[in-house]
Order: structure tokens, then C-alpha cells, then sequence
């Protein structure tokens, strides 16, 4: 592969100073690669990768058809450079015509290359819709104060400079029609510029409407067109070189105007002067080959990928909807400070969205993006996480849009935007199942707390079904869970195998009228006064903490929300005195906890337990 960018090198420097000598040149893709790389010699080693990448491709590139958005931009000083419709049209239709081998030459081909003559499956469409989604002809026009543009004048892409600026290259094949002075045309190659990634071909054989001969059946623009799908001259631009195509013949140089057929070179059985890469006359060219069909096809599938999935030829209908959230959902409350963001993506689309922007603001943070890519169809829905948050408790809300389906603008903003609100409650979250037996309708529970009020219950249960249900529990409270049997004989046993089990513990159902399970998240506190209050900084914490006070201390203990003990700081006896502890937020396993709520209980003066809430921020 060195050798091919060597090539590169030095037959462009050759060209580039022989060039001279020609009034116009038949095709100036390789000047203008050679002053490219003289500008950025990083497209040297990019050229090597994409060659690389398109020796994998050829491998294993199966046949397809591919359709390929093209917009017109005509420059134009004077109305007979400003071409008419009929003109473009012609050489819309010559170029599927000669990719899919329909040209009515196509009978020209010798008998001996019609073995390796191809259909290339390649369709080109006039652009329906602007970078913006707007509707268009897929032909811009642009009155310039420039009277001619030269082979390496990049003013032809900018609208500032008296050109047009280039439509996104990786959604568009953009071609310039233009005075092109030195040159019927040129092209950029896969891995060039982007800001002129872009065919460019003179106006004056550009189509088959209003040109004269020898260009003037559109073969400059399919001539252009493989040079962007990454074919080279068919000479290989050097004596008997190597255009990287198998089926094509090794010939000794470029040929000029119509041969006569054979026209045997570099001990081939002839040239092929027919083929479009050569540089004879447009009536002499009439094929490609199956071998650069395969080298276009391997570039459309490494190289110009976004391309070939672009809806630019398709009628402007993007409209992708943030249509529900699934976590949290609206005006629901949550037990807790950990919540996970799902949201669900709708597409109202008539064609499949691969891309999209997920936009996202909680209460009043910073706006957060996601860019989401993937395969919806249309009228079907995704799910997509936008990560675990932690907040304190209280009412919050969370603002989500979509933007940019497929890169286009969202036609319908109507459907984007959904505003979610809801409550995080100052708790944990908790967690029973009950087993029943054959006689689930003699069943039911309820939960009570300190104050014997019913704070949550089920009547209804379903024979033979695991049921699971959960409450929030408040932090440093004790519940306790009822289960009733009417006719007093529990829930297993001689009538079906039920049980009940709390926190992953299972407790046998055999029991008469009802059984009673005490809740507590952790033991019982009494808590100090006000003025007697450890000191815990700083609170909020990023994973280390400082716990301080003045009292005899026997131990300092912390508790997850469920009342599982997490670690013990401290367990023995420290005077009373100014006490201080660092946690470093480990556990017993020496493993960082997650971020949440936690709970640091002392045991003081002998006698008081004390408990306070601390937060750690990850």
C-alpha cells in the first residue's frame, strides 16, 4: 500500500508540470489531489488507511443498490452560463444511465470486455430537501461577479468568496457547474477536504443539451464521479501502471480521442479506451468494469457510509417525539434519592431514523445532550437511559426534547418536548411478597405504623401467585405488616404451599388468624437535643467525611436506608472530649459505597443513641 501513495506522489507531480502544455485538461482530479497534499501531507497517511479499508470492503461487499442525493450548484457571470433544466436533467439521466449500464452505447463495448462490463447499481436523485429539511429542486443557482474559476480556485465553495457553500458532503453529492477555465473537470477523492468534498464540471460539456463534441454526452461528469467513488485513471496515471482494478487491461498511458479497437499496449490484448476512467472522446467511453464496481461499492460501505443512508431524496418528513417518560413518571412519588432517567423515543417518521439529539434538563441544572444512534423504525418507540441521578427529597422536574432526526430538522416540534414532575420521598423503599395458597380469597394484609394507622393495604389477592408489593418507609421508623386469614387456618400447608417472605428471609404460612411482622429500618433512637447534636462535615460529601463530638463515645456505626450496617468507624470507649473520626466512605470489603442517603448512629454517655443523615455525592 506504500507503494500506491507513492505512486500518487509522483505521477501527480509529473501531470501537475506536463499539464501545462494542454490548453485544457481532459480531467485535473489529480492536480488537485497533488496540491492537496502538498497543503495537508496528512492525507497521505488517510489515503493508506482508506485503501486498506477498501481491500477489506471488496472482500466482502454483497450487491446492492444504492441511490445517492445529488444537488446541482450553478454558478453562473452571464445567462449563457446559467445552464437550463433541460440540461441538468440530461446529465442526471446519462449518469444512471452509465452506472447501471443502461447507456444506449452500451452495444459499443468489444466482445471481449463484455464479460467484465457492469451493471454498478448505482442511482443518482435530485435532492428533495435542504440541510435545514426544507423542500427543494435539488439545484441551486448563484450569479457570481466571477468570470471564470481555475482548477485550484477553492473560491468555487464559498458563498463569501462568489461561490456556494457546500452542502453537508455526507448527506449530498455536491456538483458545481461552472466557467471552468484549464480543465473540463475535477473531483476530490474519499478522505479529502470536506469543505470541498464536491465534483466540479464546466459548463460548456456539462450534459447532452447545448454542447458541442467531443464532451458532449455528459461522460465528464461519470468521468468525475468514479474519480469521487475512489476510481482511479485506468492507466494508473504512470507507464503501464496499476489503476488497483483486476479486470481492467495494464495500458501504457492515457488515449485521446477515438481509437481504433484493438489498440494493443504493455502486452495487453488491447486498451480499454472504452472504459469511462480513460480520457477519449464522451462518444469512444460506454463501461465500467465489475472490479471498480466492486472498488465503488467497497468506498460507499467504508467511506461515505452516512450517504448511503441519507433521506435527502426522499419527500422532507422527519418527525421523531419524546411520546413518555418511562423513569420517573409523571406526578408519581419515589421512594428514596436514587432515580434512573429512561425516556422513550417515538418515531412519527415515514422512513426509519438512524440518529437523534436527546436533550435533557433536571430542575435547574445545565441542559445535558445525548446523541442517540441506532435503527427506528417508523411508528415504533425505543428506550433510552440517560443515566442514574441522585437528588435530595422534595418535587423536582425534568425537561426532555428530541432534535435532529437523521441530522434533518424536526418538521412536527409539537410532539417533541414532555415535562415531567415528580416526588422524592424522604425513605427507603420496601419490599414483601406473600405467597397464597388454593384460598387466596380468605387473605389480606395491612401495614400500621407507630400510631396504629393503616398506612397501606391489599384485599384482593390471587390464589397460587406469588404477590409482591412495596411501601416507602421512613427513615428511623417501625411498621408493622399484618397478614389475615378469615378462616383462620394460614396460607399453607393442607391447602396449598404459601409463605411469606420480607427482605429475602421466608417465613412459614402456617399460622391461624393472623400473623404480625415488626418493620424497622433501624433500631429505635432516641434522639439528643438540639445543643447536644454531633457535627458531621462536610455533609454534602464527595467520600470523606469527619464526625465530630464533644460526649464519651462507645461506638459510631453507619447504616444504609434498609438498616443495614454499612461499617463501624469506632467500637470501644473515647472520652469525653472533642472527638473527631474520618470515613473515608469504604465499606468492610474496602470498596467505595455508591452515592445516596446514609444514617451515623453513636452510641453516647453510655445511655443515648444518636443517629444523623449524611450524604455522599458520587
Amino acid at each position: 500500500m506504500r507503494r500506491i501513495i507513492q505512486i500518487y506522489l509522483i505521477v501527480s507531480l509529473m501531470i501537475l508540470i506536463s499539464s501545462e502544455a494542454f490548453s485544457q485538461l481532459r480531467c485535473g482530479t489529480m492536480q488537485r489531489w497533488t496540491a492537496e497534499i502538498k497543503d495537508h501531507p496528512h492525507l497521505i497517511e488517510k489515503r493508506q488507511k482508506i485503501e486498506n479499508d477498501i481491500i477489506k470492503w471488496q472482500k466482502s461487499t454483497a450487491l446492492n443498490t444504492y441511490n445517492i442525493p445529488v444537488v446541482f450548484h450553478i454558478l453562473y457571470e452571464n445567462e449563457s452560463e446559467n445552464i437550463s433544466l433541460d440540461q441538468i436533467q440530461s446529465q442526471l439521466d446519462v449518469l444512471n444511465q452509465d452506472f447501471n449500464r443502461t447507456n444506449p452505447d452500451a452495444n459499443q463495448t468489444p466482445a471481449e470486455f463484455l464479460n467484465v462490463a457492469a451493471n454498478c447499481n448505482i442511482n443518482f436523485c435530485l435532492a428533495q430537501r435542504t440541510p435545514n429539511n426544507d423542500s427543494t429542486s435539488g439545484i441551486t443557482y448563484t450569479q457570481t461577479d466571477i468570470s471564470s474559476f481555475s482548477l485550484y480556485d477553492n473560491r468555487i465553495f464559498h458563498d463569501s468568496l462568489g461561490g456556494k457553500t457546500i452542502w453537508n458532503p455526507e448527506r449530498y453529492l455536491n456538483i458545481y457547474v461552472c466557467d471552468l477555465t484549464n480543465a473540463l473537470g475535477f473531483s476530490s477523492f474519499p478522505g479529502g477536504t470536506e469543505s470541498r468534498d464536491a465534483v466540479v464540471i464546466n459548463y460548456s460539456n456539462f450534459g447532452t443539451v447545448d454542447v458541442s463534441p467531443p464532451f458532449n454526452k455528459g461522460r465528464t461528469a461519470t468521468h468525475e464521479l468514479g474519480h469521487w467513488l475512489n476510481l482511479l485513471h485506468i492507466w494508473g496515471d504512470s507507464n503501464c501502471g496499476n489503476d488497483q482494478v483486476q479486470d481492467t487491461p495494464i495500458q501504457d498511458t492515457e488515449n485521446y480521442g477515438c481509437p481504433s479497437h484493438p489498440s494493443p499496449t504493455c502486452s495487453n490484448n488491447g486498451d480499454m479506451f472504452q472504459n469511462f476512467m480513460d480520457y477519449t472522446d464522451d462518444a469512444c467511453m460506454n463501461l465500467f468494469t465489475e472490479g471498480q464496481k466492486d472498488r465503488m461499492h467497497a468506498t460507499l460501505n467504508s467511506q461515505r457510509t452516512d450517504l448511503i443512508q441519507s433521506q435527502a431524496c426522499s419527500l422532507p418528513y422527519e418527525d421523531i417525539g419524546i411520546n413518555e417518560n418511562v423513569s420517573p413518571t409523571n406526578n408519581q412519588d419515589y421512594c428514596g434519592y436514587e432515580f434512573e432517567l429512561i425516556t422513550s423515543l417515538y418515531n412519527y417518521s415515514t422512513s426509519s431514523v438512524y440518529e437523534s439529539q436527546i436533550y435533557f434538563q433536571i430542575d435547574d441544572g445545565e441542559t445535558q445532550m445525548m446523541e442517540w444512534n441506532g435503527d427506528l423504525l417508523p411508528n415504533s418507540t425505543v428506550e433510552i437511559n440517560l443515566g442514574n441521578y441522585t437528588l435530595s427529597a422534595g418535587l423536582h422536574t425534568i425537561l426532555i426534547y428530541s432534535s435532529s432526526p437523521n441530522g434533518f430538522r424536526d418538521l412536527n416540534p409539537n410532539n417533541d418536548t414532555l415535562i415531567v414532575n415528580f416526588n422524592l420521598k424522604d425513605g427507603s423503599p420496601f419490599e414483601f411478597q406473600i405467597q397464597t395458597d388454593n384460598y387466596a380469597e380468605e387473605n389480606r394484609w395491612e401495614i400500621l405504623n407507630d400510631n396504629n394507622e393503616i398506612i397501606a393495604f391489599e384485599n384482593e389477592l390471587v390464589s397460587n401467585q406469588l404477590n409482591t408489593f412495596s411501601f416507602c418507609q421512613d427513615v428511623d421508623s417501625c411498621y408493622t405488616l399484618v397478614v389475615y386469614d378469615e378462616y383462620e387456618d394460614g396460607i399453607c400447608c393442607d391447602f396449598g404451599n404459601g409463605f411469606i417472605s420480607i427482605n429475602n428471609q421466608v417465613f412459614n404460612g402456617d399460622f391461624n388468624s393472623e400473623i404480625e411482622f415488626d418493620l424497622c429500618t433501624i433500631s429505635t433512637i432516641k434522639e439528643l437535643t438540639q445543643q447536644d447534636a454531633m457535627l458531621i462535615y462536610p455533609n454534602p460529601s464527595n467520600g470523606k467525611l469527619t464526625v465530630e463530638s464533644p460526649f464519651m463515645i462507645e461506638y459510631i456505626r453507619i447504616y444504609d436506608l434498609m438498616g443495614k450496617e454499612v461499617r463501624r468507624l469506632f467500637e470501644g470507649t473515647f472520652d469525653q472530649g472533642n472527638t473527631k473520626i474520618v470515613w473515608n466512605g469504604l465499606d468492610y470489603q474496602g470498596s467505595q459505597i455508591s452515592g445516596g442517603i446514609y444514617i451515623c448512629q453513636m452510641l453516647v454517655n453510655g445511655a443515648h443513641v444518636k443517629s444523623q443523615k449524611m450524604t455522599l455525592v458520587k
